[in-house]
């Protein structure tokens, strides 16, 4: 008896230790997996700099040096090749496919460094006069010329294309600053965006009472789907508060999802999927399991571009102050040698 009691102890034991073996190698192989996806995903997503277009101008003394990406006040500056750069584009329409006319209200150049644990998000005025690509009615291009960034969204013959040209139009205004991905935003996926955190609380900065009796000057409201749209849209005599209004909006917001997505790891890619109809972006489910993962890490900066608004007359223009913007790209994308 005790001899058979003993095999059967040995038999359970054996079953009891290959079960547990199974288990810990579909643990593993789940754990290799997801470490497989992320670094899939941070390959795909980083960009080096193209040393043949993307160098600042030198400062100081006019030369720049043979191994440097950049000179300034006697130091010389390489690109940091580990960050990578997403810009997110908000435009002024329902949702993709309607209109190729419609440009790019809203321009937030997301740059993320995994390694330090940080992201610097820039904000960039729509009105910003630069450098952009012209195309005609045949998606033929004819010229490059001075215009506002946001009117490079409305050359593109659809929404991938009007996405590829700003980023184009931004990079070149960033002195060639790669930038590897595009997260464009039509009207309708806000409702799901600001929704999915729960709610984004602002503080209002000016009257805006005639779109909403509860946007007090000096009050505290929390964006819903119901109203985040009058907020971020009304415009009133300038650009620039609406501009600083999207700013306060992507900070609030930004921490709002850390929350969020501490309590639901599972969120990123269940919105990602949500929105992906009204949504346009090169940036693929691999990728943006990588991006959200290490955004919950990071601690976030934010920046604005400085300069003068203006007017050509007929439309405001925004005038970057070129010395603190290359201080600014100094900062946030170079490292000193």
């Amino acid at each position: 008896m005790t001899t058979v009691n003993s095999h059967l102890k040995r038999t359970v034991n054996k079953k009891l230790v290959i079960v547990i073996s199974v288990i810990l190698t579909v643990i593993i192989a789940l754990i290799s997996a997801y470490f497989i996806v992320l670094k899939i995903g941070e390959n795909s997503l980083r960009k080096r700099l193209n040393p043949d277009s993307a160098k600042l101008p030198a400062s100081g003394d006019g030369t720049l040096p043979d191994d440097a990406d950049a000179y300034y006040d006697g130091n010389a500056y390489n690109y940091n090749d580990k960050l990578i750069n997403i810009l997110i584009i908000g435009v002024d329409r329902q949702k993709p496919g309607v209109s190729t006319k419609h440009q790019a209200d809203a321009l937030f150049l997301v740059s993320l460094d995994a390694e330090n644990k940080s992201a610097n998000v820039i904000s960039i005025s729509r009105d910003t006069i630069s450098n952009v690509d012209s195309y005609d009615i045949n998606g033929n291009y004819f010229a490059t010329t001075k215009q506002q960034l946001c009117l490079a969204y409305t050359y593109g013959s659809n929404d991938k294309q009007s996405s590829e040209l700003t980023v184009k139009a931004v990079s070149g205004f960033l002195y060639g600053i790669p930038i590897s991905g595009y997260y464009t935003i039509f009207m309708n996926s806000l409702t799901d965006i600001v929704d999915s955190v729960g709610g984004v609380p602002v503080s209002i900065s000016e009257d805006m009472t005639k779109i909403n009796s509860s946007f007090k000057s000096g009050a505290t409201v929390t964006l819903t789907g119901n109203n985040v749209l009058p907020y971020l849209r009304y415009r009133g005599e300038s650009n620039a508060p609406r501009l600083e209004r999207q700013k306060a909006f992507i900070k609030s917001f930004t921490s709002q999802a850390k929350k969020a997505a501490t309590k639901d790891l599972t969120l990123p890619v269940k919105m990602y999927n949500k929105l992906s109809s009204n949504t346009v972006t090169n940036v693929d489910a691999t990728s943006a399991v990588y991006l959200a993962s290490e955004a919950l890490k990071a601690n976030f900066n934010f920046r604005g571009v400085e300069g003068v608004s203006g007017s050509d007359g007929t439309y405001e223009t925004f005038t970057a102050d070129e010395t603190k913007l290359y201080k600014l790209l100094l900062d946030v994308f170079y490292i000193k040698q």
